[in-house]
């Protein structure tokens, strides 16, 4: 004769019930690390793009005086093209530094992190991440604009260099290389390379506190 069994059902609904929740509770704790995770690892990396950017403006600030003082100098070089005068020994010096290339050091470590980590999905906001990218892809105006002093360099300054200039008379004295038509407009060409560099600087200046703002206000929601 088979032997009834008596099943509690209310008991084995209420285990039931409790293995559910505490799935539930575990799958909540654990989303609720990887959030406070993700938080974590957004925070640092907004705090470090607003690292770059600092360093981007300190870069861009000393490229313009830099420029600056190249337009100065161009400005004293100028008039000996016109007519001798005295004191072209103490001005050759700066004629040779207007050779040495401003370069512009683009600072987005943190970003191409982000790129190549592929973490930069964790941001769901549409207008940081679209603001980001519009910053970074803007690099290409301001290197464009400082290659045209890499490009004068390279290819007229150099040759005039080595076609043109008589060192040995310039070693005894004679700096009558001021005269030459190409060297004067080597030089002019080089001023104006310096403007266009100087505004697009100004302009990355701008752009760099903009895009710092809205990050530093999204880290504000944190």
């Amino acid at each position: 004769m088979t032997q009834k069994t008596n099943i509690n059902w209310k008991y084995a609904l209420g285990e039931i019930i409790i293995v559910i929740l505490g799935i539930s509770i575990a799958f909540s704790l654990n989303r609720w690390a990887e959030n406070a995770k993700d938080k974590s690892i957004k925070r640092q990396y907004l705090e470090s793009l607003v690292v770059d950017l600092d360093s981007e403006i300190q870069h861009l600030e000393e490229n313009i005086q830099a420029f600056q003082q190249k337009i100065k100098d161009a400005r004293l070089i100028m008039p000996y093209f016109y007519g001798k005068q005295e004191g072209r020994d103490t001005i050759t010096n700066k004629i040779f530094l207007l050779s040495q290339v401003i370069p512009f050091k683009a600072k987005d470590v943190t970003y191409k992190t982000l790129i190549n980590s592929g973490d930069l999905s964790l941001f769901s906001d549409f207008e940081l991440k679209r603001s980001l990218e519009n910053y970074y892809s803007s690099y290409e105006s301001i290197r464009l604009n400082y290659q045209r002093q890499n490009h004068i360099n390279e290819k007229y300054f150099a040759d005039f260099m080595i076609y043109h200039m008589e060192y040995d008379k310039t070693m005894q004295g004679d700096y009558s290389f001021i005269d030459n038509k190409l060297l004067k407009n080597i030089i002019q060409s080089l001023y104006g390379s310096y403007t266009f560099a100087i505004q697009s600087s100004k302009e990355g200046i701008e752009r760099s506190k903009d895009i710092k703002k809205l990050i530093e206000e999204k880290l504000s929601t944190l």
